[in-house]
């Protein structure tokens, strides 16, 4: 993980190194990623480097947990665009995911990532919720449409979120490498997104 002399930099020198790593990563797989060429995308020293990470694992570690961040930041701030629907915010990212898996530009970065991905060590979105301060995480609970769920309190919205999270981590693989009927794949994931939700929302 970075340094705290990593965490001590300017959004925008953060941002630049971010983007760096994207682009070399972009370009080949990890094994081939070149610390040279991050520092010259990044226009920093190579000392510099060597104050932000210990070595190349260090950057790659620090890229995947910062992207898988960002991934769950994006999908707590368009909560209020569907009204706060778990499910229908659930459905519309995975139609995103399974748009994006066909795309040539998604297709190369995943390639040269996620095979050396440990995807057991990224946080799941029910833990970086239950992580955010008590204020946020109430305002994330509230938003996620408790007042419609048949439940008796928001911690276990955290488990209908991990429920949802087990159907896309089942499909995902699927994804990334291509394999299947993508049609079919959204088919699936809604029949059981379904079952989900009628099991969880109070009758009106």
């Amino acid at each position: 993980m970075p340094s705290t002399t990593f965490e001590k930099l300017s959004e925008e020198k953060k941002k630049r190194i971010f983007l760096a790593i994207y682009y070399e990563l972009k370009r080949v797989p990890f094994p081939e990623m070149s610390i040279n060429q991050i520092i010259k995308n990044a226009g920093i020293p190579r000392g510099s480097f060597y104050q932000y990470f210990k070595n190349k694992d260090d950057a790659f570690e620090y890229f995947v947990n910062e992207s898988s961040n960002r991934i769950k930041e994006n999908v707590i701030k368009r909560i209020s665009s569907v009204h706060g629907d778990i499910f229908e915010l659930s459905e519309t990212v995975f139609d995103e995911i399974v748009a994006a898996g066909s795309d040539k530009n998604w297709q190369e970065i995943v390639c040269h990532v996620v095979p050396y991905t440990n995807m057991n060590k990224l946080e799941p979105i029910s833990h970086y919720i239950e992580n955010l301060d008590r204020e946020k995480w109430l305002e994330a609970c509230s938003s996620l449409g408790i007042g419609n769920l048949d439940i008796r309190d928001e911690q276990e919205i955290m488990d209908i979120i991990g429920v949802i999270e087990a159907l896309y981590q089942s499909a995902l693989p699927q994804i990334f490498l291509g394999e299947g009927d993508m049609e079919e794949l959204k088919n699936k994931f809604r029949r059981r997104l379904n079952i989900v939700k009628k099991a969880t929302v109070r009758e009106a």
